[in-house]
């Protein structure tokens, strides 16, 4: 059965949250004062079209991915994949005219298309590989953040990487005061950081559990090591 009209809409403005969020690329350290004096952006891994099954490139979406054969449906997902394809390169230039020569690419759960909505967007990955260490991973700061509307903010190590973790506690829609119990992934934003050879490789997360952020760093590590 074709998606919905309004399934892809609610991809879309997924892809315009993750818009904003791709420039996240704060406490990256600045290599030198010449940026790509020493790291060449031929020298840099090519991040693949898909990390998994799940998470797959925006500028690389396709008909398929999502699951559909509606022609207005397919025409929506041939404008994400355009307009990610300009995202991904401008956030790339952006980054490099601070930290260097640099590689910036937008990813999406292509699984969860289907049941996206406009509250309810897939998760999303931001994946950005530059020169330097891993340096700061502070977004928001070094004060661990506890609010009584259950905004919280603090910085972690997960899976032997150095993340910072933000999250909403889930609130009664009665009392609008926070409950007790799990925090669902969709309510994370999570940014973690390695380094490797020279090169430090930067996730930001949106939608997924800090332990899933960090693990679709290993997979970049992994992908990526025979190209460095």
């Amino acid at each position: 059965m074709p998606i919905a009209r309004s399934t892809i809409a609610g991809a879309v403005t997924g892809v315009l949250l993750l818009g904003g969020a791709v420039g996240f690329a704060v406490g990256l350290p600045k290599v030198s004062e010449d940026p790509g004096a020493s790291i060449s952006a031929d020298s840099l891994p090519k991040l693949p079209d898909r990390l998994d099954d799940r998470m797959v490139a925006l500028s690389r979406i396709t008909a398929e991915d999502a699951g559909t054969t509606n022609p207005e449906d397919i025409k929506a997902i041939d404008q994400i994949a355009t307009a990610a394809a300009d995202g991904d390169t401008k956030a790339s230039s952006k980054v490099a005219s601070i930290y260097g020569p640099s590689e910036v690419r937008a990813y999406i759960d292509v699984k969860a298309m289907a049941q996206a909505t406009a509250q309810s967007a897939p998760a999303q990955v931001a994946v950005t590989v530059t020169a330097g260490g891993t340096g700061l991973v502070i977004p928001s700061g070094p004060f661990e953040i506890n609010q009584n509307g259950g905004s919280h903010y603090e910085l972690r190590e997960v899976g032997g990487h150095r993340c910072a973790v933000a999250w909403q506690q889930p609130t009664d829609p009665t009392t609008g005061m926070p409950t007790a119990g799990d925090v669902p992934p969709g309510s994370y934003q999570t940014e973690c950081r390695a380094e490797r050879d020279g090169l430090s490789y930067d996730v930001y997360a949106t939608g997924l559990s800090p332990d899933e952020a960090a693990s679709y760093l290993d997979l970049v590590l992994e992908r990526t090591a025979s190209d460095d």
